[in-house]
């Protein structure tokens, strides 16, 4: 997937009014902020940290809940009607159009999202609410489709290769040398990756089966509070954003609830950094 999976339009705030929110944490922000601030202390040199909080703001970013239909992977067409299963996931829409590569699109779906019931909430003057870009979805959830069916089909392959290297050694082994143990061990490396792979868009996509078709039924916005921090460097002074998660949670909140992996993309990516530096500056 060379080209971009999605298309863009920039995201604006869309000023403060009623949006159907996902709710706060019960934890107050600067309780939030002095758990960041903790965590940034055992990162240290020469006994002072290495980074400090310069700036930080309460972001409802936007994600799609998408109801889907597809159907799995059968040899006679007419079998497909009863064959049709539902599945609903989440994904990012403040940054989905800002990537443009696989391995960015599947760090965006949030399916675990959905256990949260949505409410009308008025943000705080202060609070920012991003804008939805335009999504091709068609476009994106067939790409996934197709990769996770090539992937299942390599690694049947792969699987196949491995237990007739295994049979064969087996039968052999008291007659003639070891096998290439490289070669297994190659073999053994690949078929992990790629049941990673799998798992990931499997759990993306929500489903857990091999697809023939899938097609989105609707669609609709609901935000999800998150707090974008941004750190420098006491002594280069490079900044990099830390997103953490404000989400209703129940017990004693002992560590920051980071977005490792929208952390890792705001930093990564050139778009997304843009964005949220718009957010925690403006």
């Amino acid at each position: 997937m060379a080209r971009s999976l999605l298309r863009w339009s920039r995201v604006r705030d869309c000023g403060n009014h009623l949006i159907s929110g996902i709710h706060q944490s019960e934890f107050k922000e600067a309780e939030i902020e002095r758990l960041v601030e903790g965590m940034l202390e055992r990162r240290t040199l020469f006994g002072k940290p290495l980074e400090y909080i310069a700036g930080k703001r309460t972001v409802w970013m936007p994600y799609y809940r998408m109801r889907m239909e597809y159907w799995r992977s059968v040899d006679e067409p007419i079998e497909r009607i009863s064959e049709r299963v539902l599945a609903e996931t989440a994904l990012n829409a403040m940054f989905c159009g800002c990537v443009s590569i696989e391995s960015e699109l599947l760090m965006i779906f949030r399916p675990n999202y959905l256990r949260y019931e949505a409410a009308p909430i008025v943000p705080a003057t202060d609070e920012v609410v991003g804008s939805a870009s335009i999504v091709d979805f068609e476009r994106a959830l067939l790409g996934l489709v197709r990769k996770l069916n090539e992937v299942q089909d390599e690694l049947s392959e792969l699987r196949s290769t491995l237990n007739k290297n295994y049979v064969r050694k087996r039968r052999f082994q008291m007659l003639l040398p070891m096998g290439n143990l490289k070669e297994e061990k190659d073999l053994s490396e690949k078929i992990a990756k790629l049941d990673a792979l799998k798992n990931t868009i499997r759990m993306c996509l929500n489903i857990d089966e091999k697809v023939g078709g899938i097609r989105l039924l609707d669609c609709e916005t609901f935000y999800y509070p998150t707090s974008v921090f941004l750190l420098k460097n006491r002594e280069s002074q490079d900044q990099r954003f830390l997103i953490v998660n404000l989400a209703k949670a129940d017990g004693i909140l002992q560590r920051p609830n980071v977005d490792i992996l929208l952390t890792r993309l705001c930093n990564s990516n050139y778009e997304c950094r843009k964005l949220v530096a718009v957010a925690v500056t403006d």
